[in-house]
């Protein structure tokens, strides 16, 4: 979509901007690390600039800025010449940097806001031992949802194949409805009035023949699922602005075993990881572990093939029973939670019906800000879906990808999982202060998914 001067920012985007605050930067990261050429030499940020060059005038998405009148709403306007020197940003650390370096420095550039003077996404690339180059790019999410920050990226960077365009993503990292469930990468609003209602279709009924019902049918049982209060969680935490990463990978076809064997899917497998993970860190902790809900978000882009660059966000909250010491039991429940939102088109209904109580603004914004409490759901897990095969960005190979969503005040960690070339990587980002020691969680998740293989063998 080409950007005219002066184009408002629509309702969804607007209300993500609005988020902002001195702990909120509002965009969502992804880091790569790229292997060194056959030579052993790293690919240099001049010719990682040079890729920039050759495609940033065919993706107008990043040539937009955002401008804010001294009176009137924000409006998106166009950049006709991004600076590249400052959106690709070489670092020099002195020496290249092992990993508890890389990740500690982008735990720092996460943490550091994007300049709203200019089109507002970054990479900052940074030499780390062995000739391999890492790379953290942000993105902010009024700009661009989960799922179109991912195509971004290809488009951007990935080397494409003779006579084909680049993968920007698969269907691995399957959602709810057995698609990609990931959309917001930042602490999301209710979905927002004015937007354009979802298709009368998922895209992900367990059955083909399935018919939705109306939305006057649906709505009420959606609404007792999804919005009802919850309990206190240790994940209820008031955070700042400083930024701590970690990540562990796993092959997406144990997953899908796993997923499978409880009657589920992936994501159904995602979520089971996630409550057995937290369930042993907490222990570890010396907390007991209580049960606490998961917001999924939802992309109504992948449920209606829609490509456009919009938000269109909705979410599901499903409950983690981290009470169940049955990591088998524990999957079932969760599959059993999720089989019913997906036939009842929880997602859809509850965009619609945000839809219409925008007609009445003060009822909406109390609303909204009850639903979006710790009280409702303890944290989010967003799963998008990547590549299916490993790309190569100027002929070097891609050895990790993965993707980071900010904290929001009291929801002090987030889960976000994207899928690269047959593995499904965990990202976990939390303010230290709040939550600290999520090198300790990724080490729990690990312990989490050998259980639930041994228990679905």
């Amino acid at each position: 979509m080409e950007t005219s001067a002066g184009e408002p920012l629509s309702l969804d985007d607007a209300q993500i901007l609005g988020l902002e605050s001195d702990a909120i930067k509002g965009h969502t990261g992804k880091l790569i690390v790229l292997e060194p050429d056959a030579g052993g030499d790293p690919l240099s940020p001049e010719r990682l600039r040079e890729r920039l060059r050759e495609r940033i005038d065919r993706l107008p998405l990043l040539r937009r800025r955002i401008e804010i009148p001294r009176r009137g709403h924000p409006v998106w306007v166009e950049d006709p010449a991004p600076d590249l020197d400052w959106h690709l940003a070489a670092h020099d650390p002195g020496a290249p940097l092992g990993e508890a370096g890389f990740r500690a420095l982008a735990g720092e550039i996460l943490a550091e806001r994007l300049d709203h003077s200019r089109p507002l996404w970054r990479i900052d690339a940074i030499p780390l031992q062995g000739g391999a180059l890492g790379l953290v790019g942000r993105i902010h999410h009024a700009l661009a949802d989960g799922v179109t920050a991912v195509r971004t990226v290809a488009e951007l960077l990935w080397d494409r194949p003779p006579g084909g365009e680049a993968d920007p993503a698969g269907g691995a990292g399957a959602g709810p409805g057995g698609r990609a469930a990931g959309a917001g990468d930042t602490p999301q609003p209710a979905p927002v009035p004015g937007a354009k209602p979802p298709a009368d279709r998922s895209g992900a009924a367990p059955a083909a023949e399935h018919r939705e019902p109306p939305l006057l049918v649906r709505l009420p049982g959606a609404l007792r699922r999804e919005l009802r209060p919850g309990r206190d969680t240790p994940l209820d935490r008031h955070i700042g602005s400083d930024r701590e990463i970690a990540w562990t990978v796993f092959p997406l076809e144990r997953l899908k075993r796993i997923g499978h064997g409880g009657g589920g899917t992936v994501n159904d497998a995602v979520l089971a990881v996630v409550a057995g993970g937290l369930r042993r860190w907490l222990a570890e902790s010396g907390s007991a572990p209580v049960d606490l809900r998961a917001q999924v978000p939802v992309c109504l882009h992948l449920r209606d093939d829609d490509e456009s660059i919009g938000n269109r966000d909705s979410f599901l909250n499903v409950e983690l029973p981290l009470t169940e010491p049955d990591p088998a039991s524990r999957l079932r429940t969760i599959a059993s939670e999720t089989r019913e939102r997906k036939l009842d088109h929880d997602a859809e209904a509850l965009y619609a019906f945000f839809h219409a109580l925008g007609r009445f603004r003060p009822l909406y914004r109390g609303v909204t800000r009850v639903i979006s409490g710790p009280r409702e759901f303890a944290l989010s897990v967003s799963n998008v879906p990547g590549p299916r095969e490993r790309p190569t960005i100027c002929g070097h190979e891609l050895r990790e990808f993965c993707s980071f969503a900010e904290p929001a005040d009291r929801h002090a960690l987030r889960v976000a999982v994207i899928s690269l070339g047959g593995e499904l990587a965990f990202g976990l980002c939390s303010d230290p202060e709040a939550i600290p020691g999520l090198n300790r969680l990724a080490d729990a998740l690990e312990a989490s998914e050998a259980e639930l293989e041994e228990a679905m063998r």
